[in-house]
């Protein structure tokens, strides 16, 4: 055998060494798998699929005294009906939470002095906090077919430790336009929160709310009276924007 032939053979064992050392040569990896389940943001007020009104309860008075109270007993000529709209239920509690984002109040032949007190809860059945950011009311007097008004604002009770909405319930007058002298004050309203100083709702967590109505003299007589009412909330990182 030659030189050049076995510088050939030398090279060519050369080259099968290097390319089998490469391909012996062992592996690992590392594989990172991640899920992400988004929160939800569910504030209502607390509901029970099986009784729905389980959790509200309805008081009629008259100037704080219920009306079998009275000696000799008063007949119940006013009545107040309560129902519940837009229901949700939470899937990320056990057992699972389902709450209600709307009320609808009827109230049915009331008069001066007639009272109307409505307990519920608010239930953050959602897995995000959750801040107390406004309460509203749209009335409409059915008998005449018009929008009413309420003015009013928040107030926190330092001493009882819960929010306060004190308003009043307006109607625009035999002339049906706003902003004029005929506009009445109706109703009296009055709107308990039994939430922290800084609105937050936890998760999980129940915060009872009260509902009154004080009909005054300037309450038309034989008129029924809707009421839609509403709690507004917002994530609790975005309250300040």
């Amino acid at each position: 055998m030659n030189t050049k032939t076995i510088a050939a053979f030398i090279v060519t064992l050369m080259a099968l060494s290097i390319f089998g050392f490469v391909y012996s040569a062992w592996y690992d990896y590392v594989y990172i798998e991640g899920t992400v389940h988004m929160g939800e943001l569910i504030v209502g007020i607390l509901s029970d699929p099986d009784d729905p009104y389980k959790y509200i309860e309805v008081v009629e008075t008259t100037n704080g005294v219920p009306e079998e109270e009275f000696e000799p007993a008063k007949p119940w000529v006013a009545n107040t009906t309560v129902t519940l709209e837009d229901f949700e239920t939470s899937v990320h509690h056990e057992p699972q939470q389902t709450v209600a984002h709307t009320m609808i109040i009827t109230v049915d032949n009331a008069y001066p002095q007639y009272d109307v007190h409505i307990k519920g809860i608010l239930k953050n059945a959602g897995t995000i906090p959750a801040k107390l950011n406004d309460c509203g009311f749209k009335g409409y007097d059915e008998t005449d077919d018009e929008e009413l008004r309420y003015t009013g604002e928040w107030t926190w009770d330092a001493v009882y430790e819960y929010w306060v909405f004190k308003g009043e319930i307006q109607d625009n007058g035999p002339d049906d336009v706003w902003d004029t002298e005929d506009d009445l004050v109706i109703i009296n309203l009055y709107v308990v929160v039994f939430a922290p100083e800084d609105t937050q709702l936890e998760p999980c967590h129940e915060y009872p709310f009260e509902i009154h109505f004080d009909f005054k003299q300037e309450a038309e007589e034989c008129h029924t009276y809707i009421f839609e009412a509403w709690f507004e909330f917002i994530q609790w990182n975005k309250w300040r924007e």
